[in-house]
């Protein structure tokens, strides 16, 4: 038996390529990899206490030591018109407040210099600041961007 196999028009290429297109791209990649390179495990202690440990790895250390930059997805935590805290995301479906992949997704704090316009959610930015590591066994977050500014475009 013979097998037919279908070759794409030039109309389902340029579909596909236009649908991709679409798709909003993980911002600033290498930033990301280096804010979700640490490892985070949970405990109980003896004393019945929930812990979360945290191990930062050398170049994420290093992250910390000077000016950190990353490109994000913007999510205001409270709606206001002008703000020096919100979050940024990878990707707009890690939006922790949509109920989109089923949990939270990663997200950077960030606590601006001076306060910025508010703007819609899931716009497209560029922050610079101070990258703080937080080993709080309390919680699972692990750093926040402080002392920020927008240093990039946003869409």
């Amino acid at each position: 038996m013979q097998t037919r196999r279908s070759i794409p028009t030039l109309a389902t290429i340029t579909s596909l390529a236009l649908a991709a297109a679409a798709l909003p791209a993980a911002a600033d990649p290498a930033g990301w990899d280096i804010l979700t390179s640490v490892e985070l495990s949970e405990s109980v202690g003896e004393d019945g206490e929930w812990r979360a440990a945290k191990v930062f790895p050398e170049a994420l250390r290093a992250a910390a030591e000077e000016t950190f930059s990353v490109t994000g997805y913007y999510v205001p935590i409270v709606p206001e018109a002008y703000t020096t805290t919100f979050l940024i995301v990878p990707t707009p479906e890690d939006c922790p407040f949509c109920g989109g992949k089923g949990g939270f997704g990663t997200s950077l704090e960030v606590t601006t210099a001076a306060p910025i316009a508010d703007m819609p959610e899931g716009t497209e930015l560029t922050v610079s600041g101070t990258l703080e590591l937080m080993d709080d066994p309390q919680t699972f977050q692990s750093m926040r961007l402080t002392g920020a500014r927008v240093t990039g475009p946003t869409s």
